[in-house]
Formats: structure tokens, C-alpha cells, sequence
């Protein structure tokens, strides 16, 4: 739908035979038979914008729309990026008009043109922290829920949360050729999205120090207390919010930075961010290794295919290709990047990378 729907004029709205607002009828806000949802969209933004006309207060705010429309449409804009040009902009601006004078018109608008566009949601990073502060805060090895996620594994490897996702001869198996051959010479390592603790629990007796990252308090907790009971005084916890850096003291700091079955739970925004942030902390040359959930894998296209669309703790799939296009452009050189490999659970579901920081 084009801008110049937000900027019908009085006529169209006089024209669409719009009553005062005391008059309207509730069924005038529905959805008509013959309508199409954009075309009741455009009606229902004509039924407040002739309301909010003639409001005195609101005139200077429509003539100043107007003239943005207009500089957009001749190219000659002072170059202010936000001038809305879209829906997702015309979108911002209602709910900012909507939030200021409690508009409860601007809120059916809005879920009108949902059936029409595609919108933002609560960001990737917000929605993994509250899924994974829950999991921390119920799992308990007994729980019917982790048996159900645990049927491949042996009740004795079933030890702490994370146990459940794999088989522990595939883990090691990815860890002794992806991670631990690449941590000599690596005193200070750090870990984005250390979870539970589980692989966190394997690298600190390798190295000198260890800091783990997390966006979930919940899974700090859970990773923080495995780490307790085996001894290790030398590894750091650190709370991040998914959508702003990592704090200042970390910058170029470390050898090496992991991201290990993290990476499937991001959207690709999520992971660009997040890469950045990487590199933030990597010292110039430093190294990373990243699990990706692969597409083009065959137990990655099974998932895939099972999962049907996503939600909340699904996969987000990518390709090789755009794996190496997001390093390049977050500042990484590709390395090494596996292949398939049957009879792993991850070599066979996920993309394995490692990559340098580009000076």
C-alpha cells in the first residue's frame, strides 16, 4: 500500500460517505465482503484521518506530512533517513501518533494491515532470552519434557541441562576437531552463549581464562553452578542484552571466541549483530568458531522440512553461502567450514565454521 494512503484527503473521506465520529456505526470498522484487506486498510486510515482533521491541533502535523510526501516523491528530501516511504514506516508513524493521543482507531488500523504486510515482532534476541530463562528455570532431569528430549542418551550422561541435546560421542567428537585443537596457544578464550554450562565444563581446563556470555540470567545461573562444582576459579560470567555490544572492557581481549549450537536460534539480523560483537571482543588476528543449523545438510533439510515454519526454540537455516557472505561482511576470513558428515549429530545437521578477525 502507498504512503499517499495515510494522506487521503477530506473530499475522499467526505466521498466514502463517512459519518461524524458519534454517528458511525461499530460495522463500519469490519471488514466488508467485497473488500480486500489492503482496500479496508485504506478505509479505515481515511475514517481517521477525516477524524483527526478536524482537529485544529493535528492541521500543522498533516501539512507537515504532506510536505514529506511530496519531497519524497520529487527526489528532493533534505536526505533525512526515516521519511516514511514504506509500510513498515507509515506503521511507525501511527503508532507513535496512536501512543500519544491513546488512539484506539490507530490500533484497528494496524491490525488491518496485518493481514496485508509482514511486521516486525519483539525482537529475535528478546524472545530467545525469555524462552531460555524458562527452560533454565524448570529443567530438572526428571522432568517428563527433558526424558521426551533425552531418548538418545544414556540416563548416566543425562547429568546437566544440555545433556539432553545430543549424544556425547557426537559432541566430542565435534569439540576435539573444532574446538580443543584450536585452543593452544589460546590463554584467554570466551564463550557467546555459554548456556547451562555444558561445553563451557570441557573448555575452562584447557585454557587460563574463560568468560561466558549469555543473554538469559536463567542459563548464567544453571552454568555458574556446574562450574562451581568442578573447582574452576578461573572463569567469569558475563549478562549481555542481544541487541547492544559487549561492554568496553572486553574490546580485543581474547585468542579465541566459540559459539557452539547458538548461532541456529538467531535470525539473520541477530547474527550479523552478534558477529560484531565477536570481533569486538577478538583480539586482531584472533580466532572464532560458530555452529550454523544448515539447510543444505541432509539431516538439516529433514529438520527443516519437520519443523514447517519457525517459532520460539525452532532452527533458523542458513546455506554455506550466506554463512561465508556474513563473515565477509562483519570483518572475518574464512578459515575452514565443514562438510556433511553421517552418523554425527551435528556434522550432520549444522555448518561448522572457523574464521579470523580481520585486522
Amino acid at each position: 500500500m502507498p504512503y499517499t494512503a495515510v494522506h487521503q484527503t477530506r473530499s475522499q473521506s467526505t466521498a466514502w460517505g463517512v459519518a461524524s465520529q458519534g454517528q458511525r456505526s461499530q460495522m463500519e470498522y469490519l471488514r466488508q465482503d467485497h473488500e480486500t484487506a489492503e482496500a479496508h486498510a485504506a478505509r479505515l486510515l481515511a475514517i481517521l484521518q477525516e477524524r483527526d482533521a478536524k482537529e485544529s491541533a493535528e492541521s500543522a502535523e498533516w501539512a507537515k506530512a504532506e510536505v514529506v510526501e511530496a519531497a519524497c516523491e520529487s527526489g528532493t528530501s533534505d536526505g533525512a533517513e526515516g521519511s516514511p516511504g514504506s509500510l513498515e514506516e507509515v506503521e511507525a508513524m501511527l503508532v507513535a501518533q496512536s501512543e500519544e493521543r491513546q488512539n484506539p482507531m490507530a490500533l484497528e488500523v494496524l491490525k488491518s494491515l496485518q493481514q496485508c504486510a509482514v511486521y516486525t515482532d519483539a525482537p529475535n534476541h528478546e524472545t530467545n532470552r525469555k524462552l531460555w530463562d524458562a527452560y533454565a528455570n524448570s529443567w530438572n532431569s526428571d522432568k517428563d519434557w527433558v526424558k521426551r528430549m533425552s531418548k538418545h542418551v544414556s540416563r548416566d550422561d543425562l547429568q546437566c541441562l544440555g545433556d539432553e541435546w545430543s549424544d556425547a560421542e557426537s559432541l566430542e567428537a565435534v569439540l576435539h576437531e573444532w574446538l580443543y585443537s584450536y585452543l593452544e596457544g589460546c590463554p584467554k578464550v570466551a564463550e557467546i552463549g555459554s548456556g547451562g554450562g555444558r561445553v563451557a565444563a570441557r573448555v575452562a581446563p584447557k585454557v587460563e581464562r574463560l568468560v561466558c556470555f549469555d543473554l538469559s540470567e536463567g542459563m548464567l545461573a544453571r552454568a555458574k553452578s556446574r562450574i562451581a562444582e568442578l573447582g574452576h576459579r578461573h572463569v567469569e560470567f558475563q549478562l549481555v542484552q542481544g541487541g547492544t555490544s559487549y561492554p568496553e572492557e572486553y574490546r580485543n581481549c581474547f585468542d579465541f571466541v566459540y559459539s557452539f549450537d547458538v548461532f541456529v536460534h538467531m535470525d539473520l539480523h541477530q547474527m550479523r549483530q552478534t558477529l560484531h560483537c565477536m570481533r569486538s571482543i577478538l583480539r586482531p588476528g584472533g580466532l572464532c568458531f560458530i555452529s550454523f543449523a544448515n539447510l543444505l545438510a541432509p539431516d538439516g533439510w529433514r529438520r527443516f522440512a519437520k519443523q514447517r515454519h519457525y517459532s520460539v526454540g525452532g532452527f533458523y537455516f542458513v546455506s554455506p553461502d550466506i554463512v561465508s557472505c556474513l563473515l565477509k561482511q562483519t570483518g572475518f576470513s574464512l578459515i575452514r567450514m565443514s562438510k556433511p558428515q553421517a552418523g554425527n549429530t551435528y556434522l550432520n545437521r549444522d555448518l561448522l565454521v572457523i574464521a579470523s578477525k580481520v585486522a
